[in-house]
């Protein structure tokens, strides 16, 4: 049978043992590996995600200062369209006034049509 001294089973342990830290970081190294390219993978999904959802914000926001617009413009054709009927509102009053005011003898004969029309827009007065 082989002889072997102490040495040589120094040396197989210290062999053994370098050749079971090899494996372990090749181990270690192939699992880290696949780790990176799944979070390469994830970050690339990631990155067309975030890309839509800014497209999709800058959308929304594009709509939201078009909706803003559109509401400045509809209350300033409503503001607009209210100070129509403020001055029609005074010119009716400022006629109705004067046609009150008016002296008798200014009374003559009126078609019934505009009397008619006369009495239900101004009331019955004269």
């Amino acid at each position: 049978m082989l002889d072997l001294g102490i040495g040589s089973y120094l040396k197989l342990s210290v062999a053994a043992i370098i050749v079971a830290a090899v494996a372990f970081v090749a181990f270690k190294y192939h699992s880290i590996s696949s780790e990176l390219s799944e979070a390469k993978a994830s970050l690339v999904h990631l990155e067309g995600e975030n890309a839509r959802l800014v497209d999709i914000s800058n959308r929304n926001a594009e709509a939201a200062l078009k909706a803003d617009a559109d509401r400045i413009a509809a209350v300033e054709a409503l503001e607009y369209a209210q100070g129509g009927v403020e001055v029609n509102t005074k010119t009716s009053r400022l006629a109705e006034s004067s046609i009150d005011a008016a002296p008798a003898a200014d009374d003559g004969d009126v078609s019934p049509l505009l009397e008619a029309l006369r009495k239900s827009r101004f009331g019955g007065g004269k």
